[in-house]
């Protein structure tokens, strides 16, 4: 009997060691995974846009960058803000483990936010580089802007885009529906210093200059300024000219010695009708050739009285289409007054609305239009989105392109008043009615059973 009761104790002792041991190892195999679920997250986005996943423009701005990134919120304890900037800035630290994020109440830190002139809910970005530290600092936490405050920090040095002036040339400071001041703010939104030159003042383009633009200027340059352009062209400096249908006589030897000129033409293209637009001398460019300058673009662009272009002697240039008119497109030779068909003078599409050139390392593009960019047309399409673009490729930033954050289109419910009073009724009378005949029917089965 002592032997049995025993054996049935060793028994039960072993069993019990047995459940410890079993339970010791779900606790030390859980606290591993917990472990390796913090070190390295991980998540799946779901959203039908994946608004929740960086964009592949923003991954390749992380690239850009070499050293460390610092990501300091100024926010109090307990602020709804903080939750948001967590969640913005966990994507790109799945891209960039050395990004490190910390919140700062302003309250404990005053000395802090007087010397360095901070304001409660900014965010400070900072990279050390060779140059030393630099901070950008946001106050919208969103991709769009995390991204090009990035895109600012990559930018190892001041980037001058000059707008040649003086000739009725859009220009990028006034704010008329003609002028290009909102394309401006958004090159300088991305670390691009935006100037503008008299060259009968200043006689020569400076030597810091990165990107020379010609926006559609109305009236004749002098021979001395054109001289200057094209000085500039043979010291190997980069070029973006916006023609327009009537170009200066005075610049027909530029466009010669780039191998790009216009035709006597402005653009028709009846897809306007099936898109809504009540004007038809609006080019749509919804393709893109294989060219570097506009590699993986694909949005829609609207190009309004554009000139449709011709290649001639490139002069050593290679020479790239970037896009083209649609084939019901053509270049008009006539007036653009009433009723405007297509006649046996015109030109039949699809015709060239724009090219890139390159010789070595030096790069210009010619664009048949400069409407596109204009404040009244930047808006639409991917006109905002190209022109920065086409700036980045010009000045070798091509891993800075702009950040086009998908939309969620999820997010707002809209109901028409039917159905917002079928949801109200259902809500006040159905479902109290039928918990009420639940219960009634719940009594009556056991009343009954």
């Amino acid at each position: 009997m002592v032997t049995a009761v025993r054996s049935e104790l060793r028994g039960l002792w072993r069993r019990r060691l047995g459940y410890a041991g079993t339970g010791l190892a779900i606790v030390v195999v859980a606290g591993t995974l917990l472990a390796i679920a913090i070190e390295h997250r991980r998540g799946v986005d779901w959203s039908s846009t994946r608004r929740h996943t960086l964009t592949a423009a923003s991954r390749e701005v992380l690239t850009a960058i070499a050293g460390p990134i610092e990501v300091t919120v100024y926010l109090p304890k307990q602020h709804g803000g903080r939750e948001r900037a967590q969640e913005l800035v966990s994507r790109y630290q799945r891209v960039r483990h050395d990004l490190r994020l910390r919140f700062v109440a302003p309250a404990d830190a005053p000395d802090t936010m007087r010397t360095e002139n901070l304001r409660e809910g900014e965010m400070a970005i900072a990279t050390t580089g060779a140059h030393g530290t630099r901070r950008e600092l946001i106050e919208v936490y969103t991709e769009r802007e995390f991204s090009n405050a990035l895109a600012r920090l990559a930018r190892a040095d001041e980037q001058w885009i000059v707008f040649v002036t003086g000739h009725g040339e859009r220009s990028p400071a006034r704010e008329a529906n003609f002028d290009l001041s909102d394309w401006a703010k958004l090159l300088g939104s991305r670390g691009l210093k935006v100037q503008e030159i008299n060259l009968a003042a200043q006689g020569v383009v400076p030597d810091n200059t990165r990107l020379l633009v010609l926006a559609s200027p109305q009236l004749d340059l002098l021979p001395g300024e054109v001289a200057a352009i094209e000085a500039w062209l043979d010291r190997g400096g980069a070029l973006l000219w916006l023609m327009e249908p009537a170009m200066p006589p005075s610049l027909t030897p530029l466009a010669r010695l780039l191998g790009v000129a216009p035709l006597p033409a402005t653009v028709v293209d009846p897809a306007t009708a099936r898109l809504g637009i009540d004007n038809a001398a609006v080019a749509i460019v919804t393709t893109y050739d294989d060219a570097p300058a506009v590699a993986g673009f694909a949005a829609t662009v609207l190009l309004p009285y554009a000139v449709p272009l011709e290649t001639t002697d490139t002069g050593g240039w290679q020479v790239d289409r970037l896009f083209a008119s649609g084939a019901d497109a053509w270049g008009e030779t006539g007036t653009l007054t009433g009723s405007v068909a297509r006649d046996a003078a015109d030109r039949a599409g699809p015709l060239a609305l724009a090219y890139a050139l390159t010789r070595k390392s030096q790069r210009a593009i010619v664009i048949g239009d400069g409407d596109f960019l204009s404040n009244t047309w930047l808006g639409n399409g991917g006109n905002r989105d190209l022109g920065v673009r086409l700036v980045e490729w010009l000045t070798h930033n091509e891993s800075l392109v702009a950040v086009d954050t998908p939309s969620a289109p999820d997010t707002v419910l809209s109901l028409e008043r039917w159905q917002a009073m079928v949801i109200g009724l259902g809500f006040l009378f159905v479902l109290p009615l039928a918990f009420a005949a639940n219960g009634v029917w719940l009594w009556w089965r056991r009343r009954t059973a």
